[in-house]
């Protein structure tokens, strides 16, 4: 008994996905009282607080509605002003708490590079015809060697620049390395578990 309490003590469980703050800088906007809207740039994000770069905020306890690229829509109230901005008090329900803990799980990963690596399992899809859209609008035939959530490769006979933003299918993506036969992307949206399988179509 005295081993296993020695052992319960040693044992801490795995932190929730976003509880603590990523430091990286995700652009979008923001929505003030009276329905004034400004673009924005945030330093931190965690579940509880983002900590907003903005050109101008409201006063304290006004409520905000952030729309943030690769998060969407975030509500809360704010929590305090800088002189460069402000930190939001995150307000989330259950089910939105759990959809905002995987993206900024995602993000965390991005941030790192972990995601580059795709480390979830792969799979072969059904439907692997697929075209590849360049930032100049050149359309490129290809097909999908395998998939992941987090991303993807392509075969292809014109290989896309690396940190290249291309649109795969219908999914916005980055070419993050190439290959011999191709390139390897990751997603601006990672799929979702329940909507991932080999049926999935880019």
């Amino acid at each position: 008994m005295i081993v296993a309490d020695a052992l319960k003590l040693h044992i801490q469980p795995e932190p929730e996905p976003g509880t603590r703050p990523i430091q990286i800088r995700v652009s979008g906007r923001y929505l003030l009282p009276g329905g004034v809207e400004h673009a924005c740039e945030t330093r931190s994000l965690s579940l509880s607080a983002i900590e907003v770069l903005a050109p101008e905020s409201g006063l304290l306890g006004d409520p905000v509605t952030l729309y943030l690229d690769d998060v969407g829509p975030v509500a809360g109230a704010i929590r305090s002003i800088s002189s460069d901005g402000f930190t939001l008090a995150v307000e989330v329900g259950p089910e939105r708490r759990a959809r905002f803990a995987a993206r900024l799980d995602w993000l965390a990963g991005q941030a790192s590079g972990r995601a580059d690596q795709r480390s979830d399992p792969r799979i072969v899809p059904t439907q692997r015809a697929v075209e590849v859209r360049r930032a100049d609008g050149q359309v490129l035939p290809g097909t999908v060697i395998d998939i992941s959530m987090s991303g993807a490769a392509i075969a292809v006979d014109d290989k896309p620049a690396v940190g290249e933003a291309v649109t795969v299918g219908k999914r916005r993506a980055t070419v993050v390395r190439h290959l011999e036969t191709g390139f390897a992307v990751t997603f601006r949206l990672p799929f979702r578990p329940e909507t991932f399988g080999r049926h999935v179509v880019l």
